[in-house]
């Protein structure tokens, strides 16, 4: 049998299984439950205050707005898990958005220099243009968040915070395929003056402070301000000794927020909420590491020493500076007519310089440093990857709603407009070398690493939807509901792209330097300095030089330019500040007249503006029915759309150009559960189940292609570039069990797991592993890249009253996590190659040729195929918290946590082509000690 045959009957006899061994477990717990007493006719009320704290208490019923109104977890027709702000302190999620995993299975939230990558049940994005749109949607207070980069730090004073699973949009704001994550702080109280103050310590010199002050003012107005701060150094250690960098690692932090919201309610009709933020982030950066010499030599990250002890030459270094308004303006005409409009503006500006790496030198490992020193000369640059973006974006919605009693309805009209900035660069010490092909006596230096400089300048998105949304009450105990929207995108990228060449006689730089150059190391060693501390490039948006020169031909005869600046003045307006040590600049004014600056670029003019629209239509229908008032049961039928976008425009060799855009993914979820709360025996029990099969339709696969960009010296040079395609489809089969269980003396356990399926079906895609061999390989039955097929969630607390003194309670919680193995890519490790006849064939990922270039860290030796490994082991994580309650009213609290208590290491993201392996790591263990006070 094939493997795509085999898959597919494996995924039929999977859904079988799971389908019977749902619904039987649940209607045997459907009968239990019914001979249970009702609630309302359960003895004493069975209240938690007036039982013994020796019996099992009741379970609370969280309140949930997934539907954009207020109800209960267990009636509500889908998967959505919900957590307070006191859950997210005991659970140990703390104030990193990251954390979110530890308690939601299904989910992973990576960091990829400063921008957040969320996958949710196997659908996420890895792709980072500003045209694509995050798979899993992101909310503030119900406000959509269109760039993850904008969240922050938000954990402080938070009300609650809700995941909802499963595509999204006849109902809120941006539609998305995976699901929505919606961040709600704490409102404003009126007629309560309240506060509270919280400090803690940590681990790697972590210092936290939040302080809240809730004012009234008159009886229908009043005022909630949050500050918050925490710092903490770097946990990521030097390989090289500290006589060679005595500079800080990537990892360090130190961010500021505060937060003011207003609440007026002069009547039982109005009411306005409107809410200011701004945070500050700064720190050392989180850029991934080479992984790929090391998994080539053995070595994996888990059976790495210290997987956080790294080799780097430099500092890094990110800021992010955020500030939004937003509001929500109510008004009921009546109970069956109201209206409400959400606004908002937010902006932000986000810098970030790479901690500087020698190319695919990343952990120390065993035979590590003789790759370390192989080119001492090397120690001293200071060439890094440098990206900063700003984005500002409008949100706009008039939602009308109602309850008529059997008919609970909402129509809206939603409006998204952004303008976006961006450049990256890598900027290099100019990699020089021999030129005389190009003059003789000359020497060539060049400034077109990772495609040389990037710029967008006030590319923009608009997005115009209108959507409805009801639940119709056909009976006592069924309930239809339905929903559909329509929505309208367009899409503008303004892009530049300009790679430099500059041509020096030799003898230039001795008369600078006053030494000769080293044309024995590689690249030469010249005494130029270029990226020093202080160095940074002109922002996104304010790059002066006027418009570039561009230039084909690789030869004097050849040369054609057409109209621009001076070649050497547009390079010198792409920086804003030269660094203390560099000389760059120096030394191209003073030789001015004598040095070429040949500007090249892969857009023709260097420049490009393209268009990427589209309109497409979403929808939900579905039924909720009551078997009585404990257990509720509801299937649905749902889909989702992810917005297609814009690539660069890039030509082949024959001319031919690839996409200009892709397409919009297309999700259609089919999902049935039951819902219920039981006693067994005296112990309330709460068992929410649910099967689940999507069905994902041109998938949008992110690679990095190499374009024919040849030279005179190198005929197949290739210039490697970003590249999405509609390349895939793929299923995701799903079993989720949640709940929780009231246990005796005060325990409460919590429980979730769930199961997932998620495979490429008819699908093939250009292997961006194999290099110039340009491989369309098969990818039916490999696993959806970042999915573990079993993940499963524990946390069990307890709260013991001691009433003595001053001393109220003590209570603790255990968190552990499970995530089965997963992979990083699509590829799953799986190797390919061509037979004698030229035909893709599978073979040992070892035996693919991996591209070790020219690489100065070579000393041990060429990497093999394993470099390109993109599989994860399975781990399990522990979060620890415990804490003492005291004062009159329980006012003041201390409490310790440690997070990932086993100090696990694993790899949230891959980045694997044939001449890397760039890994981004979760955070190592964290601990801790806090105080809160409120009054």
């Amino acid at each position: 049998m094939s493997r795509t045959n085999r898959a597919s009957t494996n995924k039929q006899r999977h859904l079988l299984t799971v389908a019977l061994a749902s619904f039987g477990l649940c209607n045997s717990w459907t009968v239990w439950a019914a001979d249970a007493p009702a609630a309302q006719d359960a003895p004493a009320a069975a209240s938690a205050e007036a039982a013994p704290t020796s019996a099992a208490h009741e379970l609370d019923a969280v309140q949930v707005t997934g539907n954009r109104r207020v109800q209960s977890i267990q009636k509500y027709a889908g998967t959505i898990q919900s957590f307070s702000g006191d859950d997210l302190t005991k659970l140990g999620i703390n104030t990193d958005f990251r954390n979110l995993q530890a308690v939601v299975p299904g989910l992973q939230i990576t960091r990829q220099e400063g921008k957040y990558e969320i996958f949710l049940r196997g659908i996420g994005a890895a792709d980072s243009d500003f045209s694509s749109d995050p798979s899993v949607a992101t909310y503030y207070n119900g406000i959509y968040l269109p760039r993850p980069r904008s969240i922050g730090p938000m954990f402080f004073d938070v009300d609650r915070i809700e995941v909802n699973k499963g595509p999204q949009g006849t109902v809120r704001g941006r539609n998305a395929t995976g699901g929505s994550i919606n961040v709600i702080s704490k409102r404003p109280e009126l007629g309560v003056t309240s506060g509270g103050l919280k400090v803690g310590a940590g681990n790697h010199d972590f210092t936290t402070a939040e302080g809240v002050l809730n004012l009234p003012i008159g009886e229908t107005f009043a005022l909630r301000a949050a500050l918050f701060d925490e710092e903490r150094s770097s946990y990521i250690k030097n390989g090289y000794p500290s006589s060679l960098f005595a500079g800080e690692g990537p990892g360090a932090l130190d961010n500021q927020a505060a937060r003011l919201s207003m609440l007026w309610e002069p009547n039982d009709k109005f009411s306005a909420y409107v809410m200011l933020d701004k945070v500050s982030e700064r720190g050392t950066g989180d850029p991934g590491l080479f992984a790929e010499r090391g998994l080539a030599a053995g070595y994996d990250i888990d059976d790495l020493s210290d997987p956080f002890r790294q080799y780097f030459r430099t500092q890094g270094k990110t800021s992010n500076d955020i500030e939004g308004v937003a509001g929500t303006f109510t008004y009921a005409f009546n109970d069956a007519v109201s209206v409400e409009f959400n606004t908002s503006y937010r902006k932000y500006e986000f810098d970030n310089r790479n901690a500087s790496r020698e190319w695919q030198l990343g952990p120390v490992y065993p035979g590590s440093e003789r790759e370390a020193y192989h080119n001492p000369e090397r120690l001293a640059w200071y060439d890094t990857f440098y990206q900063s973006d700003k984005s500002s974006s409008t949100i706009n919605e008039l939602r009308f709603f109602g309850d008529t009693g059997k008919l609970i309805w909402s129509a809206g009209l939603f409006n998204y407009e952004e303008k976006y900035d961006y450049t990256s660069w890598d900027v290099g010490n100019g990699y020089f070398g021999d030129c005389d092909w190009w003059r003789p006596g000359t020497v060539c230096g060049w400034q077109d690493g990772l495609g040389g400089e990037n710029r967008g300048d006030d590319s923009k998105v608009e997005s115009n939807a209108v959507y409805g949304d009801f639940s119709f009450a056909a009976t006592d105990s069924l309930r239809l509901i339905g929903g559909v929207r329509y929505t309208r995108d367009k899409k503008t990228a303004r892009e530049s792209n300009v790679k430099y060449q500059f041509v020096i006689p030799e003898e230039l730089f001795q008369q600078f330097t006053g030494q000769p150059i080293n044309t024995a190391t590689n690249p030469y060693t010249t005494g130029l300095v270029l990226g020093s501390p202080g160095f940074q490039l002109a922002p996104p948006g304010r790059r002066g030089g006027g418009d570039p020169s561009v230039c084909t031909g690789w030869s004097p005869a050849e040369l054609r330019c057409g109209p621009g600046a001076n070649s050497l003045d547009y390079f010198l307006g792409g920086i804003q500040n030269f660094g203390a040590q560099d000389n760059w600049a120096q030394f191209l004014t003073r030789n001015r007249d004598q040095i070429d600056v040949i500007v090249r670029s892969d857009f023709p003019g260097g420049k490009s503006v393209d268009v990427y629209e589209d309109s497409y239509v979403d929808w939900r229908v579905g039924f909720e029915y009551d078997l009585n008032p404990q257990v509720m049961l509801y299937g649905t039928v749902s889909t989702g759309t992810r917005s297609g976008g814009i690539n660069r425009p890039l030509l082949l060799n024959d001319g031919s150009a690839l996409a200009p855009t892709f397409e919009p993914e297309e999700l259609t979820s089919y999902e049935a559960g039951i819902k219920g709360d039981y006693l067994w025996g005296e112990t309330p029990v709460r068992l929410n189940a649910s099967v689940f099969y999507y069905d994902y339709q041109n998938k949008v696969l992110q690679n990095l292609i190499d374009v024919p960009a040849p030279t005179p010296t190198n005929p197949n040079a290739t210039s490697r570039q970003v590249f999405n395609d509609n390349a895939a489809n793929a299923s995701v089969l799903g079993l989720e069990l949640e709940g929780r269980v009231g246990l005796p003396h005060g325990f409460n356990l919590g429980y979730n797991f769930t199961y997932l399926d998620a495979t490429f079906d008819d699908s093939k895609v250009l292997d961006t592993r194999s290099g110039g061999l340009g491989l369309i390989v098969p990818l039916d039955g490999n696993r959806l890249p970042n999915t573990s097929k079993y993940n499963a969630n524990l946390s069990l607390s307890q709260t013991i009253d001691i009433g003595h003194g001053a001393l109220n309670s003590f209570d603790w919680t255990i968190n552990l996590t499970y995530r089965s193995d997963y992979y990083l890519t699509a590829f799953n490790s799986r190797g390919f190659g061509l037979d004698a006849a030229g035909n893709v064939i599978e073979i040992p990922l070892a035996d693919m040729p991996f591209n070790n270039g020219s690489n100065p860290a070579a000393g041990g030796g060429p990497a093999n195929g394993m470099a390109m490994r993109d599989d994860v082991g399975g781990f399990t994580t522990v979060n620890v918290s415990a804490g003492l309650n005291f004062g009159e009213d329980s006012q003041f609290r201390i409490d310790g946590f440690v997070s990932n208590l086993t100090d696990e290491v694993y790899s949230g993201k891959g980045f694997v082509n044939n001449a890397t392996n760039i890994r981004y790591l979760n955070t190592p263990r964290m601990y801790g000690i806090r105080f809160s006070s409120q009054f």
